[in-house]
């Protein structure tokens, strides 16, 4: 089918040339705009913590009173970002009032690299000990490439009535655009600590928050607008030759990467013949990381041709053409990686009470990695192509209206996320001697989530009208190819801790919660306990090509020629889809031992989870929507 539509326009351009001698003496209008634009934008980020530490001690020995809030953070920051913006607008107009010779106009732009760069670092150190009772490591870091080109191309040209003409109009947009991302976030051994004793002191405790949070994003972005309008009237036969041609290409990479080894939230709480409340406590360790790739091609060619046919006296010297070639080609690659790694995360809550009566506070332990891939192509694209002759009867000749449109996409969508937890521990070990009182709530949690999503979307759209008043030829070449791969893998694991003395694997890890208490009455909180896996992998590829073309003529008596119409519609459309998942969990383990020795009360109601939860779609959708209208009288 392009083979057949090179021909065709190959005839049409030699019809033009030996339409007569009438069109050698006619009025010329041509117009060239040309644009090509080439961006690359390039960012990288990356924030890293060693060995931080927040450390809160306070000791009360005979002083009685409550304590405040203690805020302790470490901060490591880095942001970069490169954004490339290309608008490239070209404008012809050409107007003829008499039978002549016009001067052609030439218009040509050309926007050529453009490179952006912009790296940025940023370190915070340790602040001093103030305000809530919070502590937190946190490592940040965020990478982002940006490219955009809004090209717009548009050309108006008309011509009195007459005999013969030429009006030819050429639009070439040729947009390259590459980005790239890089993020890493990385903690190494971030420790929060915090030490309340009391010693015949009483008092209520403050609330205790402690975190480690490892944050890492990454998005590349490309978006190429393509916009090529051409519009003709002519009043005479001749000849009108549109060619419209817009090549897009995009390649979109983010690499994104959170790692935490060994964050350590502690919180430990002595009270000796000290009455008193605990505050609450909520401990995390949190690493997250996150990469999209987003390239977007909306490309919408428009072409107009109005011929009026023989008037104003003129000689009849040939036959009016009509010619319209578009031509769009869009090529999208997108790669999104991202990984969220936590290496023995460990959360501890050990009050301990002698002699001191009063209720426990809330406990809150959680660990979580979650890592999240997002590789999106989306491709649009919009031919319309409207011609009009109204030749008339009694003319000599035969009218030719041909339309040629070609639309190429290409696609190709990787994903890719792991979230892993390696040793993940939470324990909470409430002691209690001679100490009446309620335990709080106690919440465990070990999570390892992770998504990988790769979506191709393609959506061509033709449209081709002719209108003829006489006896002629239509033909209508209608050729739509999409090629779309997607690959999205996802997984999620838990394993246990690595053995202290680093030979073999260890079996540390999971839940614990075994609140002791001795002569000391009160009732157990609700303990919630829980270790999930979950994986995600979607790779949905989807194609609407829509092919449109109708053709009238009415030839009535008195004309001389052929009456031809032909319409051919032709759609490939290749699909690959893959999408793999993996939840895995190795020896997740929930332990609840609470232990009583002449303590009345009633033991608190427990909840034991452990989940792995694995899902992976691969959708091709093709839907072709073709109609064909031809009418003759």
């Amino acid at each position: 089918m392009k083979r057949w539509l090179i021909t065709l326009a190959a005839t049409v351009a030699a019809a033009a040339a030996t339409a007569g001698s009438a069109l050698a003496a006619g009025p010329v209008q041509s117009t060239t705009q040309s644009s090509t634009t080439d961006q690359t934008a390039l960012a990288g980020s990356s924030a890293t913590q060693i060995a931080p530490s927040n450390e809160n001690v306070s000791v009360r020995i005979f002083s009685p009173g409550n304590d405040g809030a203690v805020s302790q953070s470490n901060t490591a920051t880095s942001t970069a970002n490169a954004s490339n913006t290309a608008a490239t607008t070209q404008t012809g107009t050409q107007t003829q009032s008499a039978c002549g010779c016009a001067v052609p106009v030439v218009t040509s732009g050309r926007l050529g690299d453009v490179l952006g760069a912009a790296m940025q670092a940023a370190t915070a150190a340790p602040a001093p000990a103030a305000a809530p009772a919070t502590q937190a490591n946190e490592a940040a870091s965020s990478g982002s490439a940006t490219n955009t080109a809004p090209t717009t191309q548009t050309s108006a040209q008309q011509a009195p009535s007459g005999d013969g003409g030429v009006q030819s109009t050429t639009q070439n947009a040729t947009t390259t655009q590459d980005a790239a991302a890089a993020s890493e976030a990385t903690q190494t051994q971030p420790t929060n600590s915090n030490v309340s004793v009391r010693i015949l002191s009483p008092g209520d405790d403050g609330a205790v928050s402690q975190s480690n949070n490892a944050t890492s994003s990454a998005t590349a972005a490309n978006n190429a607008t393509t916009a090529q309008t051409g519009n003709q009237a002519g009043g005479g036969s001749g000849v009108q030759s549109a060619t419209q041609d817009a090549t897009t290409t995009q390649t979109g990479a983010a690499l994104s990467s959170a790692t935490q080894d060994r964050p350590r939230n502690s919180n430990v709480s002595v009270r000796i013949q000290s009455p008193g409340n605990g505050g609450s406590v909520s401990q995390s360790n949190n690493a997250t990381s996150t990469a999209n790739t987003t390239n977007t091609a909306p490309t919408t060619q428009s072409a107009t041709q109005t011929g009026a046919g023989l008037s104003c006296g003129c000689t009849t010297g040939g036959s009016p053409v009509q010619a319209i070639g578009q031509t769009s080609t869009v090529d999208q690659t997108g790669i999104a990686a991202s990984t969220a790694e936590q290496i023995a995360p460990t959360n501890t809550n050990t009050p301990v009470r002698i002699g001191s009566a009063g209720d426990d506070g809330s406990v809150t332990q959680s660990n979580d990695a979650t890592s999240r891939a997002d590789a999106t192509n989306a491709a649009p694209v919009t031919q319309t192509a409207a011609q009009q002759s109204a030749g008339g009867c009694g003319c000599s000749g035969t009218a030719v209206q041909a339309t040629g449109q070609s639309s190429d996409v290409g696609q190709l969508g990787l994903s890719l996320s792991r979230a892993a937890q390696e040793g993940a521990t939470n324990t909470n070990g409430p002691v209690r001697i001679d100490s009446a009182g309620n335990g709080g709530a106690v919440s465990q949690s070990n999570t390892a989530d992770s998504a990988s999503t790769a979506t191709n979307t393609a959506m061509p759209n033709q449209t081709s009208m002719q209108t003829q008043s006489g006896s002629g030829v239509q033909a209508v070449g209608q050729t739509s190819t999409v090629a779309q791969a997607a690959l999205a893998a996802s997984e999620a694991v838990q394993l246990p801790g690595r053995s202290e003395c680093g030979c073999g694997g260890g079996s540390s890890g999971g839940n614990s919660s075994g609140p002791v208490r001795i002569s000391s009455d009160g009732d157990d909180g609700a303990l919630t306990q829980s270790n999930a896996a979950r994986s995600s992998a979607t790779a949905p590829n989807t194609a609407t090509p829509t092919q449109t073309a109708t053709q009238s003529q009415a030839g009535g008596c008195g004309c001389h020629g052929l009456g031809v119409q032909a319409i051919g519609h032709f759609s490939t459309i290749d699909q690959l889809a893959a999408a793999l998942s993996a939840a895995r969990q190795l020896a997740p383990s929930n332990r609840s031992g609470p232990v009583r020795y002449a303590s009345t009360g009633g033991g608190g109601a427990a909840t034991h989870g452990t989940g792995a939860t694995s899902g992976g779609t691969a959708p091709n959708a093709a839907t072709i929507l073709r109609s064909g209208m031809q009418r003759m009288f």
